[in-house]
């Protein structure tokens, strides 16, 4: 019985790439917090945690497929040996590779809406003013009072107490 060699193609990565240097960061980041034994490779649960702390909630099927195509043999497996897909891992340059296309086919405006709901976690429909203060004390950076008002006057176009989602894409977009 003749043994089956599986190749495993290394995807592009033409865009990853083109990534920002802050983007590049995220992700290099984002492998060294899950790559729990720190051997430079990832597993296939790690792998889907990573995608997740880049904020892709792929299907299973889809990240199995990416499993399937592109993660390699752990290097302790025999060469001779077809490698069950269970058993596959993923090196930086490779989740590099898959994370620099996820990130580049994002829809910007799908991104912002995202951004927007991290401000407005009461689902109230707008940014407020209490939001804002809630952030800033978060990331600690304080910002004081007058300037938070002042900001929700300026972009709140229909005066109704915050900024709203619509309000909240156009101002994001005007500023690209």
């Amino acid at each position: 019985m003749a043994s089956r060699t599986v190749q495993y193609a290394t995807p592009s990565r033409d865009d990853y790439n083109r990534l920002t240097d802050d983007q590049k960061t995220r992700v290099g980041e984002a492998f060294d917090l899950f790559d729990s034994n720190k051997d430079g490779l990832l597993s296939y649960e790690e792998f889907r945690f990573v995608l997740r702390a880049l904020g892709f909630e792929l299907p299973k099927a889809t990240t199995y497929d990416l499993l399937v195509r592109h993660a390699i043999k752990p290097t302790n497996w025999p060469h001779d040996q077809d490698c069950p897909p269970v058993y596959r891992l993923f090196n930086l340059a490779t989740l590099q590779a898959i994370a620099g296309t996820l990130i580049r086919q994002r829809d910007p405006r799908e991104e912002l809406r995202r951004a927007f709901r991290l401000f407005d976690v009461d689902g109230k429909g707008m940014i407020t003013q209490e939001d804002l203060r809630r952030v800033s004390k978060q990331v600690g950076n304080n910002i004081p009072d007058a300037d938070i008002v002042a900001m929700v006057e300026e972009f709140d176009a229909s005066g109704k107490g915050g900024v709203d989602e619509d309000e909240f894409l156009r101002l994001m977009l005007s500023k690209k």
